[in-house]
């Protein structure tokens, strides 16, 4: 007879075939069935089961935000348009938002700059963040929060690298590797150095403090969970970075487990970590709130100088502007102005003699003369007010003399001897007149030109004086020039006037006449050159005599060439004039 264990063994084996018979080996026929169900299956079950598995551990969202945002990314690059049209109506009440909480943050962290800089407490803070090494914008940290996770780090247990890591305001990263390797080889001395347990486990860092930030230490089976917090960190800080640790081995474990050195498969691990940057601001204890006298006194100053330098700056401005209408004065030119104060004015003018006195002019303006530094310099002015009452002085001495103005041409009339008129002219072209430029001489008569004469003797002597006076005119030229200088102009003009004043003498004496026109030219240079120019130059002060009046065939020109004399062959560049003259008595 069997035992009761071969019939339970018999019995089994006889369950089992049945199974095989209806479900089929390995359960095919089930598994065959669910899989052609498994859509239909899972449609009716995803959506609870998202909500029940978020509602429980908040890991839904996690693992969703990834592929969204790259899903949002690629129907950016790909379909731009319609993203845009799809979010404009969200778009203008997003920006709006957006600004308006800038605002407002702005405006509140200004205020408690302006609140913690302008008092005792903000300088105490700067010097004491001063004196311990650190800027005082984590010294402000330290002292408005009670505490403020600054980093958070990710990193993988068995080789000490980094995964990933978040700061604060999105700091600068870059030292975040170091900071990995550093607590690595810290753990490892401290699990390799004090093993106190029975079954030899390493000792693990729940903690590292350091003068600025506690360090605390989230272990889990393949990764780390690391914050730097500022300030006192309280329990909720750990409990946090625990539930962090879960969530990231509960997503990401596969990939903990072939981690091979390559972290770009854990960059979506940011929202996690970034739910572990928690702060708490320090609530201000109920004390009335102390007015800033030290600030205000500080601003009150800074108001009072401001104004000050306002006020002088407004001043001077005035008075400058008051001062260089000076220069809009005739024959007054400002070359330099400046007010060191009110009180302290230095100014450098040129000024002509003829023009206002700078000091009548600065007492009919309302300003004390004792205030300036007055460094007066004098120059001939050409302003045509100016060249009146210069002309005016001048004439004064004449008395036979009248004058008038053309359009800034002046005039002259009336009846001179030769002296006196080539004292008039010589005085005139000193103070700025030119023939034919600003001076018209054609009304002014030259006494010998009228019948005074009482003796043929007398006529001779003046006849012989005036012929002296023209060989005595000479026109000296600068290195190849051949062109008429105002200066020349004068002298053509006096030529002229003598040519006028001899031709009825000459006529009373029964005397023919010619003048001679002699160019020459220095010894420098080619021979043929030099007596080309010198002939030129004869031609030009012939053609402006002739302008003048004086009969062509009154003149004879002749160009010398160079003049071969040794004291003055090199400076030769002139121009001479001459009277040949026949008796025809």
């Amino acid at each position: 007879m069997s035992t009761d264990a071969e019939k339970e063994a018999e019995s089994a084996q006889q369950l089992d075939k049945v199974r095989t018979l209806l479900l089929g080996k390995d359960n095919s026929r089930i598994t065959e069935s669910i899989k052609r169900d498994a859509r239909k299956i899972v449609a009716e079950v995803i959506t609870e089961a998202l909500r029940d598995r978020q509602k429980q551990d908040k890991s839904v969202d996690k693992v969703l935000q990834p592929f969204v945002e790259d899903s949002v990314q690629i129907s950016v690059a790909h379909n731009s348009e319609q993203m845009v049209i799809s979010l404009y109506p969200i778009v203008g009440s997003l920006v709006r938002k957006s600004v308006a909480a800038f605002l407002s943050d702005f405006m509140e962290k200004t205020n408690q700059l302006l609140e913690n800089s302008l008092t005792i407490k903000g300088l105490k803070w700067r010097l004491r963040a001063r004196q311990g090494g650190v800027s005082y914008a984590q010294y402000a940290a330290s002292q408005t929060f009670v505490y403020r996770v600054e980093h958070v780090f990710l990193i993988h247990r068995e080789t000490g690298l980094l995964l990933n890591t978040v700061a604060l305001d999105n700091e600068n990263k870059s030292d975040a590797d170091v900071v990995s390797a550093m607590l690595t080889a810290i753990n490892d001395f401290v699990g390799d150095s004090f093993i106190t347990n029975d079954d030899r486990l390493k000792e693990q860092l729940q903690s590292v403090s350091t003068e600025n930030f506690n360090l605390l230490i989230k272990p889990g089976p393949s990764a780390l969970v690391v914050a730097a917090v500022s300030g006192n960190p309280p329990q909720s800080i750990s409990d946090q970075l625990q539930l962090t640790v879960e969530n990231i081995h509960s997503l990401y474990i596969e990939e903990l487990k072939s981690f091979n050195g390559d972290n770009q498969q854990f960059e979506n691990t940011d929202s996690l970590l970034r739910d572990c940057l928690l702060s708490e601001q320090k609530i201000a204890t109920p004390n009335k709130k102390k007015t800033p006298w030290f600030a205000w006194a500080i601003v009150l100053l800074v108001l009072l100088y401001a104004g000050y330098q306002s006020y002088n700056w407004l001043k001077s401005t005035q008075l400058h502007e008051k001062i260089m209408q000076l220069d809009a004065q005739p024959g007054v030119m400002i070359k330099q102005l400046k007010i060191h104060s009110l009180e302290n004015i230095t100014l450098d003018i040129l000024r002509d003699p003829d023009a206002l006195n700078i000091t009548d002019w600065l007492n009919s303006n309302e300003m004390n003369p004792t205030l300036f530094n007055l460094n007066e310099r004098n120059y001939y002015s050409f302003d045509p007010p100016i060249l009146r009452q210069r002309a005016q002085r001048i004439i004064k001495a004449y008395p036979g003399i009248t004058f008038t103005w053309q359009n800034d041409m002046l005039e002259l009339a009336g009846t001179l001897d030769i002296t006196k008129t080539e004292q008039l002219l010589n005085a005139l072209a000193i103070a700025g007149f030119t023939p034919d430029k600003n001076l018209s001489t054609e009304q002014l008569q030259l006494a010998s030109a009228m019948p005074m004469l009482q003796s043929k003797q007398i006529n001779q002597q003046i006849f012989d004086e005036i012929i002296g006076r023209i060989a005595s005119l000479q026109l000296n030229f600068p290195v190849a020039v051949e062109t008429i200088t105002p200066e020349m102009q004068l002298s053509l003009q006096r030529l002229y006037e003598y040519i006028q004043q001899l031709t009825p003498i000459a006529k009373a004496l029964n005397i023919n006449f010619g003048l001679l026109i002699l160019g020459s030219s220095d010894n420098t240079g080619n021979k043929t050159a030099n007596h080309i120019i010198s002939l030129k130059r004869a031609n030009n002060a012939a053609e402006v005599l002739q302008h003048k009046g004086i009969n062509k065939d009154k003149i004879f020109v002749l160009g010398l060439g160079q003049i071969e004399i040794t004291d003055i062959s090199s400076a030769a560049r002139t121009v001479m004039f001459n009277v040949i003259h026949i008796n025809n008595d």
